[in-house]
């Protein structure tokens, strides 16, 4: 039976708090009000000041080890949990913590791209070998990625591993832009011309790896001895450009468990490349909960 159509609890709060009793889902307040969340690590001059250099000039960067393993560990819990249930981990979506986790990166943001945008586009990986689900090369998206003369971006894509990245785990590899001849071209062609341009990311768990939706990358192939890789994925925007998945996500406000799982379908029915057409039948319900 398809994943989704054994879900009917899915819009009562009392099933997902359940599943995942450590982890919350808030409607009375904001999540941005949920001061009592895990601290991220104060950032590193030096380091940042790299990063912001390596994403000028290849378009990408790690910042290694930003936010709190145990955090991390939490996190991967839960995707353990839904993942044991047959449950796609993207509906770890519903927990206020997968939001705030998102608020956690506001120094880094706030510096590259300035005043910003969050978006309903999202996505999360349970990467193991027995289920090669990492994604081929790609490009998020085909678009104009201007830089102001502040040097903000326009367009970010955000990556978050929750399990180590390293040699035996699916890993993300990346061709650099400055030795990409199509980055910035309009076109979705990945031409590798010398396989020791690819450059293979290995981060500890939560870490923050950031690239413009341009940046031509992929997932690899998980190791029979590595422990399964997850991961969860954001975009975000500079407030000036055009929005480019709206509408824009209002962290202010609370956000009810009806507009996660609205989100939530909207992203199977986006990205998935794995659901049936009964799985897509009940994303497009959940789309449209009211």
């Amino acid at each position: 039976m398809p994943i989704m159509a054994k879900m009917k609890y899915t819009a009562e709060i009392g099933f997902w708090t359940k599943l995942c009793p450590d982890l919350n889902i808030t409607e009375d307040r904001p999540i941005a009000e949920l001061s009592d969340f895990g601290q991220c690590i104060p950032l590193d001059h030096g380091h940042w000041e790299m990063c912001k250099e390596l994403i000028s000039e290849d378009a990408y960067f790690v910042y290694d080890e930003y936010l709190p393993s145990r955090l991390m560990d939490k996190l991967a819990n839960c995707f353990r949990t839904l993942h044991a249930h047959g449950i796609p981990e993207v509906f770890a979506f519903v927990y206020d913590e997968f939001w705030n986790l998102l608020l956690q990166l506001d120094p880094l943001l706030s510096d590259l791209l300035d005043d910003y945008l969050l978006l309903p586009a999202v996505w999360a990986w349970h990467v193991g070998h027995q289920r090669q689900s990492a994604f081929k090369p790609h490009r998020d998206a085909i678009l104009e990625c201007d830089v102001d003369d502040d040097e903000h971006l326009d367009y970010l894509t955000i990556w978050i591993p929750l399990t180590d990245l390293n040699h035996r785990t699916s890993s993300i590899s990346i061709l650099p832009a400055s030795l990409d001849p199509d980055y910035g071209e309009g076109t979705d062609r990945i031409a590798v011309e010398d396989l020791q341009n690819v450059r293979s990311l290995q981060a500890k768990r939560g870490s923050v790896m950031c690239w413009p939706p341009g940046l031509a990358h992929w997932g690899t192939k998980q190791s029979r001895f590595g422990e399964p890789r997850m991961s969860v994925g954001y975009f975000v925007q500079k407030s000036e450009a055009d929005v480019l998945v709206p509408p824009p996500l209002e962290l202010e406000f609370p956000l009810l468990l009806v507009q996660r799982l609205n989100i939530i379908g909207q992203q199977i029915i986006d990205y998935s490349r794995e659901a049936s057409e009964e799985d897509l039948k009940a994303a497009q319900q959940l789309v449209e909960l009211k």
